[in-house]
């Protein structure tokens, strides 16, 4: 907690530019913290699917029996992760607000050196079963989610305290592009793990330690922000929707659109990813690695997006116009591509045993360059569309309300996720129901139609206010 002189201190608001020290202390703290959360969550699920096939499991001694197959490890594993978001990003909005958010950030990193910790000495317990293993590292798991929860809203909100108006632009670019690297490099380090180290995973599991260790060190060189408003007092309306930040939300209509554009945003990119998989194995009959650089193609073209995004320079707000008419177009290219009318690609059910990774990387057809192409341009128009509006959400809210505002956003975008889970599946359900069972191998590419439907209005009547200056270099 603040004391009277730290309270009186002067704010470094809008003190720090990219070459600053702050800078890359910052980016360096949240990269390791998004790499650790996609790293460990990736591991866990991946066991979990071993579990549900019971295969003997590959972080116990040989002698353990396997984990019980009946059990939905994976959708457990998935609810811990991202029930936490849902229950504490309130929470994290309040202590953002309340506590300077630096100590905040700084908390959670060696908070998360704890939790990555007792993920450690679980797989170093002697004679401990393999249902009871992955129980506890599920239980690990939903304490990552929750470090997420209430790191993420002191991790945006104090961007704008740091930084000069000037920068939000570009900083926001390079957090967006580097949180996407994170995902795609923890994913991928996370198989790579499982396939290499084996049943000596605690080896994989003093990695993430070590990460988290340097997350923490460098997380040090974030200058200390001082508290937005210290005498704030918790409230249960604070765990959710806190009255304030409702009333604001209700009488800027701006700032109301923006919050539920940008949980629009994590719906679609959650419904994308789910639908790809199934069109690329089932519709397009695409091997495992071929229908993984589709979705790899998305997370690049994120980065790149939001690189562009960020650097754009004046007029940079028409990049969240430009990005939803592109992520529109590109939406219903996939399900023109995805509907068969163009043919199949000549990869199409080829004996995966008889390819090699680089003829699966290399060796395509024009029809599945165009879809990689389509998945490129598409992840380019989201990370176009997303990141004026980030910046739009920090700058926009009162100093004083701003953790909780980015609370109720984060709250939002999680709900968002949710929601494209049940969405993928009562599409799903109502195609078999109407067209029967070749439902995922003839008409996935009517989720993709879907999703581009809904973003026309977006891409019509959606705009950031002519005032966000905050969304300009020129600011």
């Amino acid at each position: 907690m603040e004391t009277t002189d730290e309270r009186k201190r002067p704010s470094v608001r809008g003190q720090y530019s990219l070459r600053s020290t702050a800078f890359w202390g910052f980016l360096s703290t949240q990269f390791m913290g998004a790499f650790n959360d996609n790293y460990f969550k990736q591991m866990v699920l991946l066991t979990c699917v071993n579990a549900a096939a019971s295969a003997p499991s590959q972080i116990s001694p040989a002698s353990a029996p396997p984990a019980d197959s009946a059990l939905p490890w994976k959708e457990i594993a998935m609810a811990a992760f991202a029930l936490p978001f849902v229950l504490f990003s309130g929470l994290g909005g309040f202590l953002s607000d309340r506590l300077s958010k630096t100590s905040v950030i700084v908390g959670c990193k060696v908070a998360e050196i704890g939790i990555v910790g007792v993920g450690l000495a679980i797989l170093l317990i002697p004679g401990l079963g393999a249902t009871a293993q992955l129980s506890a590292l599920i239980f690990v798991l939903a304490l990552m989610g929750t470090h997420s929860a209430i790191f993420s809203p002191s991790k945006y909100g104090v961007l704008p305290e740091m930084f000069r108006a000037d920068c939000l632009l570009p900083v926001n670019g390079a957090v967006q592009m580097t949180t996407f690297l994170a995902i795609i490099f923890g994913t991928v380090c996370a198989g790579i793990a499982l396939d290499l180290i084996r049943s000596q995973l605690w080896i994989s599991s003093a990695v993430a330690l070590l990460i988290a260790a340097v997350g923490t060190a460098s997380s040090l060189f974030i200058p200390r922000i001082p508290a937005a408003e210290p005498q704030l007092k918790l409230r249960l309306e604070n765990l959710a929707l806190p009255r304030s930040v409702l009333t604001v939300l209700f009488h800027d209509r701006h700032l109301l659109q923006a919050v539920l554009v940008y949980s629009l945003f994590w719906f679609l990119g959650g419904v994308v990813q789910m639908g790809m998989n199934t069109l690329g194995e089932a519709s397009l009959q695409l091997s495992k690695t071929r229908t993984s650089v589709l979705v790899a193609g998305i997370g690049f073209g994120i980065a790149v997006g939001c690189l562009l995004a960020g650097f754009a320079g004046r007029g940079s707000r028409r990049w969240t116009t430009v990005g939803a008419w592109l992520l529109t177009a590109t939406l219903a290219v996939t399900a023109l591509l995805g509907s068969g009318l163009c043919g199949r690609p000549a990869s199409a059910g080829r004996d995966v045993s008889q390819e090699t990774i680089f003829s699966s990387l290399f060796a395509c057809d024009l029809l599945e360059w165009l879809l990689r192409a389509d998945m490129i341009a598409l992840g380019i128009a989201a990370g176009l569309f997303v990141v004026p509006v980030q910046v739009f959400l920090q700058a926009a809210p009162p100093d004083e309300l701003k953790g909780r505002v980015l609370g109720v956003q984060n709250l939002m975008t999680w709900i968002g996720i949710l929601l494209s889970a049940a969405f993928s599946l009562i599409v799903g359900i109502s195609l078999k129901i109407v067209v029967g069972p070749a439902a995922d191998e003839q008409y996935q590419w009517v989720l993709f139609a879907l999703l581009a439907t809904m973003l026309l209005p977006v891409a019509a009547f959606y705009r950031l206010p002519a005032n966000a200056a905050c969304t300009d270099h020129a600011a």
